[in-house]
């Protein structure tokens, strides 16, 4: 540690000569005033801060850590200050080292710091990825435990979640993961789940009201995934993979029913770095279940989401797209759904589509600012869902608008959304972790 510190502290001695010398002075001259002082380092003003090559505002961190790195950004590059808070990051995430590392950043008086992690070969987290309140959809969380040995990682969670279908499902979901296969490029991961299904009256009204549909409700579902990941580039990957999920119908004569899928998806993000900050994410998926897997759905499901951000200071301003499909026969857990906490915020899922739909297009604008240790912004949402080909609903069709404000710390979201209607408006509220 003491070595990673007065190499820290030599990178930035070089870069303050770098910066340019006096002319009345030699190179010589100057390195010995500047040994001299008491902190070389504070001449520099800390531009970034990251950990493990993730910015701080991105990475999975107690809150209180969190804040402690965000408040180096903007002040004096002090070694005591970065040490302290290596020491803090490698006994709060249980690491088995933790380095310094400092760059030069956009301008000649500014640096960059990086905390190089190194993990322990055995180590066990608790973590709460969601647990979110919604003023017209109730709660939706999901406890995970995860242990790692070596380069193998063993996740169980349970979940309770209300807001991503068109049903709410709960029950346990497993992981497994390898973060190597042959090749650091290479991954593989195993998933199980097992819920239990609870529809809606609007949605069973629905179901009733739909005639010569292929629509079937089931009271619970189990699936086992194997998935196998290629990442030959680091900004890029792709994986591919199988889905073997079986239902128990709530109709006696129909039974089990298995809808068992081949599944790929592909997924590229980049950060552009300077004066503006630049990220862009999109991510392709694609599911295909057929009958000579063994399945009684037929159908293929597509989908496409990219997300664009630019930061500078303290703005932050984002643009978010997702796009859908599908087409054939498929179970309704495969439907999209909009109204939900990111996505037409303000609206109830149920009244725009109790069933869900099998085409949809979405898109989300937002514009943060930051203050003390989080970020306000305010956001306006528009999209349509509707069921392509199928029998027609009074709830489906049309494009819907959305307006809302918010407050993000960290995972901690508070958010006040109106749907964009005539007549009366009843606000929905959201609260919660929500990663």
């Amino acid at each position: 540690m003491f070595a990673a510190r007065f190499l820290s502290a030599s990178v930035c001695l070089v870069l303050l000569l770098a910066s340019g010398v006096p002319e009345h002075l030699s190179a010589g001259q100057t390195f010995v005033r500047e040994a001299a002082e008491t902190n070389v380092n504070q001449r520099y003003t800390i531009e970034s801060v990251a950990v493990g090559g993730v910015p701080v505002d991105r990475a999975k961190l107690p809150v209180t850590l969190r804040s402690r790195l965000l408040g180096m950004v903007g002040a004096r590059c002090d070694m005591a200050t970065i040490g302290d808070l290596s020491s803090a990051l490698r006994k709060e995430l249980h690491l088995r080292s933790v380095s310094e590392h400092l760059s030069r950043g956009s301008q000649p008086d500014q640096i960059r710091v990086n905390f190089e992690v190194v993990k322990r070969d055995i180590s066990f987290d608790v973590s709460v990825p969601k647990f979110l309140y919604h003023s017209k959809q109730g709660w939706t969380g999901e406890l995970d435990a995860s242990t790692r040995v070596g380069q193998n990682t063993f996740t169980l969670g349970a979940v309770s979640n209300g807001d991503d279908l068109s049903e709410r499902f709960t029950g346990i979901a497993a992981r497994y993961q390898t973060a190597k296969v042959f090749t650091d490029k290479l991954r593989f991961a195993l998933n199980f789940e097992d819920f239990h299904e609870q529809w809606s009256d609007s949605t069973r009204r629905a179901v009733r009201d739909t005639p010569n549909s292929d629509l079937d409700l089931y009271r619970s579902r189990r699936n086992v995934a194997p998935e196998l990941t290629f990442a030959p580039v680091k900004n890029f990957s792709i994986s591919t993979g199988m889905s073997f999920e079986q239902m128990e119908s709530e109709t006696p004569a129909l039974g089990l029913r298995s809808a068992n899928a081949a599944t790929g998806e592909v997924r590229y993000g980049r950060t552009l770095e300077g004066l503006i900050n630049q990220r862009i994410d999109g991510k392709y998926n694609i599911r295909l279940g057929m009958h000579g897997l063994g399945s009684d759905f037929q159908y293929a499901r597509h989908a496409v989401s990219v997300r664009y951000e630019l930061k500078s200071g303290r703005q932050i301003a984002t643009d978010e797209f997702l796009a859908g499909a599908v087409s054939g026969s498929a179970p309704m857990f495969e439907n999209f759904v909009l109204g939900t906490s990111s996505t037409l915020r303000g609206w109830d899922r149920n009244l725009i589509n109790p069933l869900g739909g099998n085409r949809v297009i979405h898109n989300s604008l937002s514009y943060g600012y930051q203050i003390g240790e989080g970020t306000a912004e305010i956001f306006y949402d528009t999209g349509a869902l509707w069921r392509h080909g199928k029998a027609p609903l009074s709830t489906t069709g049309g494009v819907r608008h959305s307006v809302g404000v918010g407050y993000r710390q960290g995972n901690f979201v508070l958010t006040m959304a109106f749907p964009v209607v005539e007549g009366r408006v009843t606000p929905v509220f959201m609260a919660g972790m929500n990663y």
